[in-house]
């Protein structure tokens, strides 16, 4: 970088909004870097604060520019980075403890909601699904949520028999546990709202559970869930289900404990012989104990059968007795059922009827047919007159929309007929064509209207139908022919790749046939829609095989390099010989001679062979060593140059003469040492930025100068300072050169006490006129009230310009400017001060 472009500023710093966006969207300048968040909040552009705001990645900034920037788009992306940075799919999102975290702070239903539906992490989502109440989104979430957990904690949240029935179904193949759960929920919500249907069936399914237990011993903890189960509903349960529940718990505990044991029969003592000894048979033998043991056991055995058969007689009875008379109240619930569905149907045919929807009303009426067909007894009078009278005002509908229809299917006739001399492409006639028939279909379905039986009507539709698409015939005939053409290029492309010998080492001819096969695949949209993917499969096999055969040759090249890299360092190590120097020529050739592999491999490995041959040449070259002490004394005095050039550009007024030396210097050395280059660059940079702060600076003293008694002169007036301390400030103030005494003036009368009771304020279009032109100058958008004074100094300024009037120079017209705002005195408009403000630092920065 040279010294003249002292006076250029970084792009990012730039007054064209493109050169801006680029920047921000590529530069690395720290400086840059550091103002992304001032750029993503003030930029005038609105790509520019985007681009910012994207490269940020800051939640705090994308919330607030989300909510309080002043363009649509700015808002939306706003809006869209921050949904992605809480929701983790960002690469640059929050931690998810600093995620749940700021989901807690947020109120906005839809991101909450877009975070139970996208968050990655089960626990934000969690979170975000405790602060949602939409039943539809809990039921969403409740069949769609990836952890199961989630699944069937929503499951307990939903309280609704509907939804938890369309929870059920939705779930009955791909979740069992949200199934069973939702359909337990059913009956549990119906048992507490006193449904004796459900009720009933739970306790005739506990029942058919302990029974089950008779039958097929399970653990203890089946039996303590059914007994579980049992107590909750007992209370209401009909007594003949109570019955065989009690039955069947004592069937349970007799299959567990067995009949009560029977008292054995006494056995008399054998009789003792005198002398004191015993008998020598006194006790039975084993196979006796054997036989005795038997009848035992069979009595146990029968009286376990007298005990347990009639149970189970009664058992059976009462379950029988129950079911018969459960089937015939079934029945009769479904009966009335289907009264009330007929009426709601009836209802919904009526409001169909009444808003005029046919579709709805067709709907209906087949609906309500439906259910009188599946209705046994006769229908109450109310609702058969229901019936009457709203298939009368059906059959009314039906008539005036078949009028309505047969008016549209005209309209259809009509545009189709149009076609024909209407000069449209055939691709949009033939779309026309398709749309029409899909109406007409469409009007059919809706009417019932037996297509095998068309009216003249649809003859004539038939027929204009054939009469428009007649033009199109050769344009189509002629775009398949094409079609059929690129197909058999495409074909023979295959047989040249298919014909393609093994051991074919014409590598040109295998790249161009590559090219070739991939812009085939890319072309594929020009053949007949169906072969296009026959075709596409064969070609991506094609150039599978190729690219396969491709990294082969790029392998063997890569090994053959790697020899000539390993013979280059063998070379290059050890003492010098006679001989090396033809020995690394005869390695540059046999490198040229290998071919080329893929390109970044082939770099890397010229690297490394490069290297070596140089190291090779080095040691038998005795200039290296004189050309290494020449770099290494010229690294020394460019190194010097550095840092003269860097204490240079720390010095408050630096020598341009010196820096012009220092410049023809750093040229002579000719530095190769790209670190050093960006060194001595960026001492550069560094001066050249103290200049221009430094001139910039003694630019805008004057409008600093205003800026800050104005401002002096308005907290006087307003009275929001301490007098005293703003008498200090004034007398430290810089003097300027703008409004000198019109801002003393104002600032004493103020301080006096008198500026608002002695000086009656100018109407606020003076105030206005001057706002209008500074911000014309910032090129900063007036508010809506100012457009039409803008667009009249436009104007102005444009005449004045056409009629070859000079124009001052912007530094002098904005002085000007300023000293007519405070030539009028104190505004009673707070809000026009802050737009002073905002554009006077507009136009400073527009400023050279």
């Amino acid at each position: 970088m040279k010294l003249p472009g002292f006076l250029s500023k970084p792009r990012w710093l730039s007054k064209d909004a493109a050169t801006r966006r680029k920047a921000v969207v590529h530069d690395t300048d720290a400086e840059l870097v550091a103002n992304l968040g001032r750029l993503a909040r003030e930029d005038a552009d609105a790509d520019v604060r985007i681009a910012a705001m994207k490269r940020l990645a800051d939640p705090g900034i994308a919330q607030g520019l989300a909510h309080d920037d002043s363009e649509a788009n700015v808002r939306a992306q706003a809006r869209a980075l921050w949904l992605d940075l809480l929701t983790g799919t960002h690469a640059s999102a929050p931690s998810l403890v600093e995620r749940v975290r700021l989901l807690k702070a947020q109120d906005d239903n839809e991101l909450i909601e877009r975070i139970a539906r996208h968050a990655r992490e089960p626990e934000l989502r969690q979170a975000a699904l405790d602060r949602v109440t939409r039943p539809a989104l809990l039921l969403e979430r409740a069949i769609e949520d990836a952890d199961a957990g989630i699944r069937l904690a929503l499951v307990e949240r939903i309280d609704d028999e509907a939804q938890l029935a369309r929870l059920a179904e939705r779930a009955r193949k791909s979740d069992k546990q949200v199934n069973r759960r939702a359909r337990e929920r059913i009956d549990a919500l119906r048992i507490a709202r006193g449904d004796d249907a459900t009720l009933e069936q739970r306790a005739r399914l506990l029942c058919e559970q302990l029974e089950q237990l008779v039958r097929e011993p399970a653990h203890a903890d089946a039996e303590a869930a059914v007994t579980a189960r049992w107590q909750e509903i007992e209370a209401a349960v009909a007594p003949p289900l109570r019955a065989r529940y009690e039955a069947a718990r004592a069937l349970l505990v007799v299959s567990r404990t067995g009949p009560a044991p029977r008292p054995a029969p006494a056995v008399e003592s054998p009789p003792i012989d005198p002398a004191g000894e015993e008998p020598a048979a006194t006790t039975p033998a084993a196979d006796e104990t054997d036989h005795a043991a038997e009848p035992v056991a069979a009595h146990a055995a029968a009286t376990a059968d007298a005990v347990v058969a009639p149970l189970l007689a009664q058992a059976r009875f009462a379950a029988s007795l129950d079911e018969v008379n459960a089937e015939q109240r079934k029945k009769r619930e479904q009966q009335r059922s289907l009264l009330a569905e007929l009426e709601e149907a009836l209802h919904a045919l009526d409001a169909a009827i009444d808003s005029g929807t046919s579709v709805a009303a067709h709907a209906a009426k087949s609906r309500a047919d439906d259910l009188r067909r599946r209705i046994e007894a006769p229908l109450p009078r109310s609702l058969a007159q229901h019936l009457a009278a709203s298939e009368h005002r059906h059959a009314e509908l039906s008539q005036w929309q078949h009028w309505a229809d047969d008016q549209r299917r005209r309209q259809l006739c009509d545009e189709i007929e149009a076609l024909v001399t209407s000069g449209l492409h055939p691709d949009a006639v033939a779309s026309r064509v398709r749309d029409a028939q899909a109406e007409w279909t469409r009007l059919d379905t809706v009417e019932g209207r037996n297509a095998a039986r068309p009216s003249p009507l649809a003859r004539r539709f038939h027929a204009a139908c054939r009469a428009a698409f007649a033009p199109t015939q050769e344009y189509f005939k002629k775009r398949q022919e094409l079609r059929q053409s690129h197909a058999q290029q495409v074909n023979a492309l295959l047989e040249r790749a298919g014909a393609l010998a093994d051991d074919s080492t014409d590598w040109p001819a295998i790249a161009a046939l590559r090219r070739d096969t991939a812009d085939a695949l890319r072309g594929l949209d020009r053949v007949e829609p169906r072969e296009r993917k026959a075709l596409a499969q064969r070609l991506k096999t094609s150039l599978a095989a190729l690219d396969a055969r491709v990294a082969r040759r790029d392998e063997d090249v890569e090994r053959a390099k790697a020899a000539l890299i390993a013979e280059a360092e063998a070379l290059g190590q050890g003492t010098p010989q006679r001989g090396a120097v033809a020995a690394a020529r005869e390695l540059q050739q046999r490198w040229q001679q290998a071919g080329n592999g893929r390109r970044a491999r082939d770099q890397a490995q010229w690297k490394a062979f490069r290297a070596a041959i140089d190291a090779v040449f080095g040691r038998l070259d005795a200039e290296r060593a004189e050309r290494s002490a020449r770099d290494a004394d010229a690294r020394a005095q460019a190194e010097a140059l550095c840092a003269e050039l860097e204490a240079l550009a720390v010095t408050e007024t630096p020598d341009r003469s010196a820096a012009a030396r220092l410049q023809a210097a750093w040229d002579a050395l000719r530095v190769r040492d790209e670190h050093l280059a960006r060194r001595f660059d960026a001492a550069q940079a560094s001066l050249r930025d103290a200049a221009q702060r430094r001139e910039r600076s003694l630019r805008h003293a004057r409008f600093d100068a205003w800026q800050a008694r104005y401002r002096l002169c308005r907290a006087a007036e307003m009275s929001t300072t301490p007098v005293d301390a703003l008498l200090e400030q004034w007398q430290h103030a810089p003097a300027g050169e703008i409004a000198v005494d019109v801002l003393a003036a104002r600032f004493a009368a103020a301080t006096a006490g008198s500026a608002q009771a002695d000086t009656e304020p100018h109407d606020d279009e003076a105030f206005r006129d001057v706002l209008v032109e500074l911000e014309l100058l910032a090129g900063i958008e007036s508010p809506d009230e100012d457009r039409e004074r803008r667009r009249t100094r436009q104007i102005g300024r444009l005449s004045a310009r056409m009629s070859g009037t000079t124009m001052p120079n912007p530094a002098q017209e904005v002085a000007t400017l300023l000293t007519r705002w405070s030539e009028l005195g104190p505004t009673t408009d707070a809000a026009l001060d802050g737009r002073v403000e905002r554009a006077l630092a507009a136009v400073l920065e527009t400023l050279p």
